[in-house]
């Protein structure tokens, strides 16, 4: 197991829509490590010759985290409104019956789609004695009930474990093991008034813990620079 400075660690919220100085070489670096895992993904899942920049570009907000000046792992957050009618007819649901998003609907309007969880090969796994996957989906938590949105919604792939994590995280599922790229996944939601325990590892906690406030207080300051 390879030993990691948990001190070298950080996490930053980028929009690809808006970012500037420091924060484009962040997002070119966070695009990279997109690029090649989701080039990997889609040419195993769909026999795609080409990935397109869509999915990463529409994203309102990335949150990317960073060892040291690599990133490592990221997830994507955008924020729609579901009684509008493009929103429910946005490709990302193309798999999610009517029905099921009646379910998403019963706990409120405003939505965050979290989406394209990233994590680098050589970071899959337990790093160090961390699971990535892991602190991003933590995050993606914190950052959900840190936002004005009534739920947070993902599909996750079983066959990599997804499914059981998220539950751990006090996901609910409204839809399982259906056929999504030709693997199994679960269609889930985070409600924000029915969010279960959020458990993840001691390590994780502490670490995502830190990595949160860290990234509010160098918020806080950039407001009072500006």
């Amino acid at each position: 197991m390879r030993e990691l400075d948990p001190a070298l660690f950080s996490y930053h919220l980028l929009s690809p829509r808006a970012a500037s100085g420091a924060q484009r070489a962040h997002l070119a670096e966070a695009y990279a490590a997109w690029r090649a895992v989701w080039g990997e993904t889609l040419r195993e899942l769909d026999g795609a010759e080409r990935v397109f920049s869509d999915d990463f570009s529409r994203q309102h907000e990335l949150g990317c985290l960073f060892y040291a000046n690599q990133c490592v792992g990221l997830t994507g957050y955008r924020w729609v409104d579901l009684t509008r009618a493009e929103n429910r007819d946005d490709s990302y649901f193309k798999v999610w019956p009517a029905a099921v998003l009646k379910q998403v609907l019963a706990s409120g309007t405003h939505v965050c789609v979290g989406s394209n969880l990233t994590v680098l090969p050589s970071w899959r796994g337990m790093p160090g004695g961390y699971s990535i996957k892991e602190v991003l989906m933590t995050l993606a938590v914190t950052r959900f009930l840190a936002s004005e949105a009534d739920s947070m919604v993902g599909t996750m792939r079983n066959d990599r474990g997804m499914n059981g994590l998220v539950y751990r995280l006090g996901a609910r599922p409204v839809l399982q093991d259906i056929e999504h790229h030709g693997v199994r996944v679960d269609l889930v939601v985070f409600s924000r008034r029915e969010l279960g325990p959020v458990s993840p590892g001691a390590a994780v906690d502490a670490l995502t813990r830190r990595l949160w406030c860290e990234l509010r207080e160098g918020r806080q300051h950039e407001d009072r620079a500006g």
